[in-house]
């Protein structure tokens, strides 16, 4: 009986899965969020928008992923992509997230390093060769939070006295550069961390053992439904 129970359930998720195109709108938001490709994104995710079967979250936060990585482009589709929601059914109030979610994280108010914008351009081309030469183990899970960053460079010593300032019994004259590497770090997320966050850091802390540990806490833990409830509030 239990086991019937649980094919039942495995089999309504894989409905929900291929009806909702999950798959697919999945690794279209990996893709936005590690690749730069704006010509094949705009055409891609206005498919995406015209499709019946893409639900109404999905396409907002296809469309807020799009804001985000292109909204400084040359070419700004970001209206036509407003336009391109209404369409698609994204309710007005939620249409409304984009210059919202922008107002919030945009690239005027943002803190460095999201996609690539504290690397230098031979170190993200050839990060990106690289990707384009390996190939990524698994197309759904290839992003990685700018939070690994952050945790990469203490760890090596690298953290930017100018983009983290510290305040030291010391003396103001004592930078986070000038500091030995670290064993222990803790890391207090205002406004919230994210499960993938919370997984990279596990994930970390298991390779690391011995050698240095993260504690990683928060004001909340968000999915996109429970961060997008405090982006209305803006």
């Amino acid at each position: 009986h239990t086991v019937s129970k649980h094919v039942a359930i495995m089999g309504e998720l894989a409905r929900l899965v291929e009806v909702c195109s999950l798959m697919d709108v999945s690794a279209f938001e990996q893709d936005l969020a590690c690749t730069d490709d704006q010509g094949g994104h705009l055409k891609e995710l206005m498919s995406k928008l015209d499709s019946s079967s893409i639900k109404i979250p999905d396409k907002l936060r296809l469309g807020m992923l799009y804001a985000l990585r292109y909204e400084t482009a040359m070419q700004n589709a970001i209206p036509a992509v407003k336009e391109a929601m209404r369409r698609g059914g994204v309710p007005p109030n939620n249409i409304a997230l984009i210059d919202a979610v922008l107002k919030y994280a945009g690239a005027k108010v943002r803190g460095p390093g999201l996609y690539g914008t504290n690397q230098s351009s031979l170190s993200k081309m050839t990060k990106s060769f690289m990707t384009s030469v390996q190939g990524v183990s698994n197309v759904y899970s290839q992003h990685s939070p700018l939070l690994m960053d952050t945790i990469e460079s203490a760890v090596k010593g690298k953290l930017r006295g100018e983009d983290y300032p510290m305040v030291s019994k010391l003396g103001s004259g004592i930078g986070v550069d000038n500091l030995p590497l670290p064993q222990e770090i803790l890391i207090f997320m205002v406004g919230g961390m994210t499960y993938e966050e919370a997984t990279k850091v596990s994930e970390f802390n298991e390779a690391n053992a011995g050698r240095v540990r993260v504690i990683l806490g928060g004001s909340t833990v968000h999915n996109s439904t429970s961060f997008l409830e405090e982006l209305k509030l803006i």
